[in-house]
């Protein structure tokens, strides 16, 4: 059998690296609003119409590309979705996309804290405004995470610390759902560290929508 890909492209054209640790690709960033806006122009879905996406971006404004920065860069990302929504995007992408597990995010996050910081090479398979995006979010992280003495790894580059927190699968957990990674406090001050291997649970994950909440996707190897 031969080896997957390091990199394979989601249906927006936004890149997943391979993992071995968890024998799955999974998103280099959080979800983005411009993929949740290609989404929203295909699925058809009149529960996703124009007043739903008006709400979302009450709860986190766009930005786009070019207007990135360190202040700001998590305005990029599609957040204050409930799972259910987020899983809805997913099968959007293909059957093989799914939200990971908690303990899939944690072996990821583990695997990629101690990596190599530099990203894969893209090949030239991005679209402008995706390697815009990659590019200026690279940017701002890196500004962000020296402002704060972080390791300069890749599990910080793909946003696994000062992103947003990530919906998880919390297999275990009565209410299925837990949040993952650490957001920039700027964006939210919510205590967390994901080096302690612990996910947050909040009260009513199925309900409210929580701004500071966003998520990204596994690709699982067929077995």
């Amino acid at each position: 059998m031969s080896a997957p890909p390091e990199i394979v492209y989601d249906r927006a054209g936004f890149p997943l690296v391979w993992v071995e640790e968890i024998r799955s690709h999974i998103h280099w960033l959080p979800v983005t609003k411009i993929q949740l806006e290609h989404f929203l122009c295909e699925v058809g879905d009149s529960a996703f119409d124009a007043a739903w996406y008006d709400r979302i971006l009450e709860l986190n404004p766009r930005v786009s590309p070019r207007e990135i920065n360190e202040r700001n860069y998590w305005k990029a990302f599609a957040t204050g979705l409930r799972p259910a929504e987020a899983e809805r995007f997913a099968r959007w992408c293909g059957e093989d996309y799914a939200l990971p597990t908690t303990s899939e995010w944690f072996a990821a996050y583990r695997a990629l804290r101690d990596r190599s910081v530099s990203p894969p090479d893209w090949n030239g398979a991005l679209q402008p405004r995706v390697r815009t995006l990659l590019a200026r979010v690279r940017e701002a992280w890196s500004r962000a995470g020296q402002n704060r003495s972080l390791p300069d790894t890749r599990a910080g580059h793909m946003l696994m610390r000062l992103g947003v927190l990530e919906w998880v699968e919390d297999a275990g957990n009565g209410q299925r759902w837990g949040g993952v990674g650490l957001p920039h406090p700027d964006f939210h001050g919510v205590l967390t560290n994901p080096d302690h291997g612990m996910p947050m649970r909040p009260l009513h994950p199925e309900t409210d929508r929580l701004f500071y909440y966003g998520f990204r996707l596994v690709r699982r190897e067929a077995s």
